[in-house]
């Protein structure tokens, strides 16, 4: 079954999608990012700030495409330039996306999702227990073999946290801008991750983050 693109304003949300047939298939080909919509950037950094608690309410397929061109897309005619900085412009950055059937590498180049397995990896994602609720994680991994080779690797280690910092400070701001909650985490199997992703020698995970609609008191 040939997998259809994306351009549908029928398509709303994630879940919807995922619960189909398409399901099987191995990438999604996300639609275009609004980059022209938001809040001004002084509202957006009034309104930052980090949530636990997610309403059940999955996240639109537009809005998820979005929010990944916001975290790390690319904004330029050479695809090595990124929304996000990173040392040397190495983007040794990946950003592994976790929905409730399924998990994805990101890949910024062609802005579509690559599927790296089936079923729900969510609570795999941290230690908390509102992981496993929120509708999307975001998992930020380092790939080693990009970074320079003449870094050692307490700077590749220092190097890399600080990029995931601005991936992850991009990911805030889209969420304050769009009305999303979202929590930066550190509180996470690091190994198990590993193991569950299918990550090679070279990658190591560093954080993650959770994303969704705050739940309502």
């Amino acid at each position: 079954m040939n997998l259809p693109r994306i351009h549908f304003p029928r398509l709303f949300l994630v879940s919807a999608w995922l619960s189909s047939g398409n399901a099987l298939c191995n990438d999604i080909i996300l639609p275009e990012p609004d980059r022209k919509g938001g809040k001004p950037l002084m509202e957006a950094l009034q309104e930052r700030r980090s949530i636990r608690t997610f309403a059940d309410r999955p996240i639109p397929l537009q809005v998820l495409s979005s929010l990944l061109w916001a975290a790390q897309g690319v904004n330029r005619e050479d695809t090595d330039y990124r929304t996000a900085s990173s040392s040397r412009n190495s983007n040794e950055i990946e950003i592994y996306v976790v929905l409730p059937d399924a998990a994805y590498l990101y890949k910024p180049e062609t802005h579509k999702l690559k599927k790296v397995m089936q079923g729900d990896l969510r609570a795999s994602t941290g230690t908390q227990e509102f992981v496993a609720q929120a509708p999307l994680n975001l998992v930020y991994v380092v790939d080693q073999s990009k970074q320079p080779g003449d870094f050692d690797a307490k700077r590749k280690l220092t190097t890399a946290c600080a990029d995931v910092g601005f991936v992850g400070q991009n990911v805030y701001l889209f969420c304050a801008s769009a009305g999303l909650g979202t929590v930066f985490r550190a509180m996470l199997n690091e190994e198990n991750l590993h193991e569950r992703l299918q990550l090679n020698m070279f990658k190591k995970v560093l954080y993650a983050q959770s994303v969704g609609y705050p739940a309502i008191p």
